[in-house]
């Protein structure tokens, strides 16, 4: 394949990095010096009077280490390109969107813009367009940031607006003055980083998202609740120091050297991270997890191996114990559901449980149709709500109970399900319950029972679905520790998420408070309520893997879209 040709004899273009409403940028190399550049071309249908040249040029005389250094600047009869250094990290707009930025850093990151803004005010540069698209931070182990497009931005004011996505996004961050058309200053600047700050801080923008007539129309009533509500465990100082910025009287607010030690005088009374190299090396993590795709995608890719595993686990135990299927199909078709539920959560989960009902028709036409209605009730209703990748929890109960983490079923529904986790946990219970029927077990991994064998056997032909729920009636009557603990477990499938904070004290005290109260629940709760005692090696089983899971649940479940290893 032959090489791209030469631009002006020394650039060589390597590939298109993006393009917006009134520019594309390219990599190119320069030949002549040896490093990478970014071309920024601009048409001259976005540039009607030559201002694009102009204010590049009044850009180029910038030199500060926070702002992206202005090559050279060339003019053609029909675009106007300019060359600047060529920078490789991440926007604040995708560390945002990510949820990767500890504080520390985002505070960090404001002040070095701020710098970046006090060095070109004091040259008589204003940027006009401060957001989060036009931050860069460089990729590595500390903090620092480049600002883009200075000057360049005066193409997007209020005489072309669109409804172009830049164009709308650049409006979100303008100050009451620009959107007004009012003469402006220097301190639309501040107004923009301080919005950028407290997008980043508090995880929403009042104005994002809206229409442009609607932004324009609501210019200068607009109101940014104060910062405690969302984040009040950020010092007041900052919440004070955004106040100030986000003022919409210019006169009131401070300039960008006021506004930059405003923020420094926060960054000394920031709580210090817990452990600065590890910090670090979540920050590699982070990097190259923001490589593979971001939290969306690893959320996505998590949703659907825990519905591939949920399917696997309720068809993988169950149907074994089932004397339906020949013995052959056994592992074929736990294997299909499995991996249909890794393809689509909701299929899989409604051909897992297909699976299950002719040998649910075997033991009888009540417990076919019994089966049926509940199966379409416990997995449909979450289903409904788009957590259809989790409903298969009650129908893997029986396994993970096996399996020695059935105890964690209430934390995980919590966490998966949120609302519909004690739903979900209490149908869990009545399937161990279940299971404890058929096949006879006389203790339980979380509590003991002298009732013995499989009761639920004698109603196996039920004729009726009113005499199939008749017979576990009175098994649960017999067995009252089995509801009590289908009871606790919908009571301790509390969103844990709801309780925790960025604090890792915090995080551990809520695991700790929690996991008290699951030990007090399980051995207490039986003799006191319904005087079957407990086994406490046997708990103590089941107990030890509830703790790491809760444990590492509550250490690295993320917080308002904040992941932990941001937080600390």
């Amino acid at each position: 394949m032959a090489e791209a040709p030469l631009l002006f004899d020394r650039y060589r273009i390597v590939r298109k990095l993006g393009s917006g409403a009134f520019a594309t940028v390219y990599l190119a190399d320069d030949e002549t010096m040896g490093r990478s550049v970014a071309i920024k071309v601009i048409e001259d249908v976005a540039d009607i009077d030559g201002r694009a040249l102009r204010e590049v040029q009044a850009a180029a005389k910038l030199d500060h280490p926070h702002i992206v250094t202005v090559y050279e600047v060339a003019r053609e009869s029909d675009r106007t390109l300019l060359f600047t250094e060529y920078v490789e990290g991440s926007t604040l707009r995708a560390l945002f969107a990510r949820r990767r930025l500890p504080d520390a850093d985002l505070l960090e990151a404001g002040i070095q813009i701020a710098r970046a803004l006090e060095h070109a005010h004091g040259r008589g540069v204003v940027h006009r367009d401060i957001k989060p698209e036009n931050i860069m931070l460089i990729d590595g182990d500390r903090v620092d940031v480049r600002v883009m497009d200075f000057g360049v931005a005066r193409l997007e004011d209020l005489t072309s607006i669109t409804l172009d996505g830049d164009l709308v996004g650049t409006l979100s961050y303008m100050a009451p003055e620009q959107l007004e058309g009012r003469p402006t200053d220097r301190t639309v600047d501040v107004y923009a980083l301080a919005v950028t700050l407290y997008e980043g801080f508090s995880g929403a923008n009042p104005l994002r998202g809206k229409d442009p007539a609607t932004v324009i129309r609501e210019a200068g009533k607009v109101e940014f609740p104060l910062l405690a509500r969302s984040r009040p465990d950020l010092p007041p100082a900052l919440g004070e120091a955004l106040r100030r910025g986000l003022e919409r009287n210019p006169q009131l607010r401070p300039s960008s050297v006021d506004f930059r030690r405003l923020l420094e005088r926060v960054a000394r009374d920031l709580p210090e991270p817990v452990e600065k190299e590890g910090g670090r090396g979540r920050r590699r993590l982070a990097a190259a997890a923001a490589r593979f795709g971001g939290t969306e995608r690893a959320a996505f890719v998590g949703r659907h191996l825990v519905a591939g595993a949920l399917s696997l686990a309720a068809a993988g135990y169950l149907l074994p114990r089932i004397p339906f299927y020949p013995e052959s199909w056994v592992v074929p078709l736990a294997a299909v559901a499995a991996f249909v539920s890794l393809l689509s959560p909701v299929l899989g989960g409604i051909l897992t449980l297909g699976v299950l009902a002719p040998p649910a028709f075997g033991y009888g036409l009540g417990w076919g149709v019994t089966y049926l209605v509940a199966a379409s009730l416990i997995f449909g209703l979450p289903a409904w709500r788009r957590h259809g990748w989790a409903a298969l929890l009650p129908a893997a109960m029986p396994a993970l109970a096996a399996l020695g983490v059935g105890l964690a079923v209430p934390v995980a529904a919590g966490f998966l399900l949120r609302r519909w986790g004690p739903f979900s946990a209490f149908a869990a219970g009545l399937a161990l319950a279940a299971a404890a029927g058929f096949e006879g077990w006389s203790m339980l991994p979380y509590t003991f029972s002298t009732g013995a064998g499989p009761a639920l056997e004698a109603s196996r032909h039920a004729a009726s679905p009113g005499a199939a729920v008749e017979a576990l009636a009175r098994f649960l009557d017999s067995r009252p520790e089995l509801l009590l603990q289908a009871v606790l477990f919908a009571l301790l499938a509390v969103p844990l998420a709801r309780f925790l904070t960025k604090s890792m004290v915090r995080r551990l005290w809520v695991a700790c408070t929690y996991l008290a109260v699951v030990y007090a629940a399980f051995v207490l709760a039986p003799p006191l309520v319904v005087g079957v005692g407990v086994g406490l090696g046997r708990f103590a089983l089941a107990y030890v893997p509830c703790v790491i899971i809760v444990v590492l649940s509550a250490l690295l479940v993320p917080v308002e879209g904040r992941s932990p290893a941001a937080e600390d």
